[in-house]
């Protein structure tokens, strides 16, 4: 979906054509220019043949909790996964991609495997946002929440995601709150600071998974550049100039990252902060990776009772490989999407 063309196919239009084709594609959520009817049939006729609004997406169903996941092939031919996640509690999330590929190479992220291909652009970004928001349409409901927790590391995207975020918060399109709006980063520094000085109301999630830089080292190859303690410095620094929670993700990792003298570690060295720690147990294919229900527990444990706020990951989607990268990273190896 490419709508460049707009500006030169409207310009001998009147004004509020414009405020028409952005209600129709991103409030109305039209599949293509004839569901349009407020735009004249001529004018519609020129839209179907120079902008095709269509999505070339697939969409794979879990059985095992309410959540979706979609691979979607863009212009290019470069595909992208988008999740989305259906809440007990009414939420409806979409999990977002910023990036085609990922140059961060966390050692529990397939997508990191694929190597990094590109950013994503603004509208690549929507259109996975635009795909679950007509899916929902047909039920009579809308997207109330999206992360950007996809494909990627967001802040290395930093001008593209930011411009996303506006056309997801801007009233006339999707209007989403910004406060139900996620960015997580891996820990991109200046990115972080430079966020800060935004004061946006989004949610920022650091994906931090180590107690120290020795351990981040082995499972985060980005921690040799960004030290622990500056990121933590960064951390209350955008806490500071936004006056908003920042959440710690941390991948529990069966005999890496899971012991108990990690948990008290961890706690010192956040504790004063505002913020809470998501533990997400480890949920890919590697059983050697699994932690045990009982390091699980004992983990969260330890972190509750020095008064840091803890939840954890309710694991969506795990037949149809809705961990980050997966089944991008089935697809590059079967030919998944034709």
């Amino acid at each position: 979906m490419n709508l460049s063309k707009l500006k030169d196919i409207l310009k001998s239009e009147p004004d509020f054509r414009v405020r028409q084709i952005e209600k129709a594609i991103y409030k109305d959520f039209c599949e293509n220019w004839n569901e349009v009817t407020t735009l004249p049939l001529k004018l519609r006729e020129i839209l179907n043949k120079e902008i095709d609004i269509s999505i070339n997406g697939k969409i794979l169903k879990s059985e095992g909790s309410d959540s979706l996941k979609a691979l979607i092939k863009l212009d290019d031919e470069i595909t992208v996964e988008t999740v989305l996640l259906m809440h007990k509690d009414g939420r409806r999330t979409v999990c977002v991609s910023s990036q085609a590929g990922c140059a961060s190479g966390c050692i529990f992220c397939k997508t990191g495997k694929l190597g990094f291909k590109r950013n994503l652009r603004v509208e690549e970004i929507i259109l996975q946002a635009l795909f679950f928001s007509r899916y929902l349409k047909k039920q009579n409901m809308r997207i109330t929440n999206v992360v950007f927790m996809g494909m990627g590391e967001p802040l290395l995207n930093y001008d593209n995601v930011l411009d996303s975020i506006k056309i997801l918060n801007d009233k006339n399109k999707f209007d989403i709150s910004q406060r139900k709006i996620s960015v997580s980063t891996c820990g991109i520094i200046e990115k972080i600071k430079l966020l800060a000085e935004k004061k946006l109301q989004i949610n920022l999630a650091i994906s931090i998974n180590a107690p120290n830089d020795n351990i981040r080292q082995k499972i985060m190859p980005i921690a040799y550049k960004y030290q622990l303690n500056e990121l933590l410095s960064a951390a209350n620094y955008y806490i500071k100039k936004t006056n908003r929670r920042i959440m710690f993700e941390y991948v529990l990792l069966k005999g890496i990252n899971d012991k108990s003298e990690y948990a008290q570690e961890l706690a010192k060295k956040i504790k004063g902060l505002l913020c809470f720690v998501n533990l997400i147990p480890y949920n890919g294919e590697d059983q050697n990776k699994k932690p045990s229900l009982k390091s699980i527990n004992e983990f969260k444990e330890i972190l509750l009772i020095n008064q840091i706020p803890v939840t954890q990951r309710y694991r969506f989607g795990t037949d149809i490989k809705a961990a980050c990268g997966q089944l991008v990273f089935l697809k590059e190896k079967n030919n998944y999407l034709k």
